[in-house]
């Protein structure tokens, strides 16, 4: 998966997050109780989360290419990803520590 692809993922995903915090919103506001905020309180975490990612993804472009690059080359030349990045890694490693 190339960069774009996986900001374009990246977009969609976040796209996801804000519907489903706006259902958890439109849920809050006709049944207000203590189930309904925690659902939304968790929705808004998620699009936080998602918003913060892509936020430092598009503001950190050039440092994302060039990682991307040097993990191509890396795993061609050895069969590994690089194992030093400026940048985190989207996708299964997200959660990894960032920076």
């Amino acid at each position: 998966m190339t960069e774009a692809d996986q900001i374009f993922e990246h977009l969609r995903e976040t796209i996801r997050a804000i519907e489903e915090a706006h259902g958890a919103s439109q849920e809050l506001k006709q049944n207000p109780n203590h189930a309904t905020f925690d659902a939304f309180r968790a929705r808004m975490a998620e699009l936080q989360e998602r918003l913060s990612q892509l936020q430092e993804a598009l503001g950190n472009e050039e440092a994302y290419i060039m990682d991307e690059l040097v993990d191509a080359l890396h795993r061609m030349f050895s069969g590994q990803p690089a194992a030093y990045r400026r940048t985190p890694r989207f996708g299964a490693e997200e959660s990894s520590p960032k920076r």
